[in-house]
């Protein structure tokens, strides 16, 4: 019986705030992962790395997949650089988290929708604050920021 290389699926996503309300989100996939799945997030582009439809359906793909929350409302996330080497792809985005809610709610579906068994850790950081987030469905984590 062949013995596959790679049973899972699986994305990392660091989440940031800092003190003035700046959020970050830089997330990592692999490159083995995420090239296929482009044939259903944009299936009108070229299934590859290289081509430009593609990342551009990529990024709104993300926008719309993961997301943070204060009080209900969703922290608008932009994508400022997209990193693709051999092995991995980068994806970073900025927001900025206004006023000072008490909790962070935070919702990763990437690639669920392709992948039914993916599973997306996010670690969240802010000051002393620091969580490791496990997404393996629909679920929506609150973490406190104060």
């Amino acid at each position: 019986m062949p013995v596959d290389a790679h049973r899972g699926h699986d994305a990392m996503s660091v989440v940031t705030l800092a003190a003035g309300g700046k959020l970050t989100v830089s997330h990592r996939f692999e490159a083995h992962d995420l090239e296929p799945a482009l044939a259903r997030i944009a299936p009108d582009a070229q299934t590859s790395l290289d081509d430009a439809e593609a990342i551009a359906a990529l990024k709104a793909y993300l926008l719309r997949r993961f997301t943070v929350s204060a009080k209900g409302k969703a922290v608008a996330l932009s994508v400022t650089a997209v990193d693709i080497d051999a092995a991995q792809v980068r994806v970073e985005c900025v927001g900025n988290v206004k006023g000072s809610p008490k909790m962070l709610e935070v919702q990763s579906t990437v690639l669920r929708d392709v992948y039914p068994g993916q599973v997306n850790q996010v670690i969240f950081r802010h000051g002393k604050i620091l969580r490791t987030l496990r997404f393996a469905g629909s679920e929506v984590y609150s973490v406190p920021v104060r």
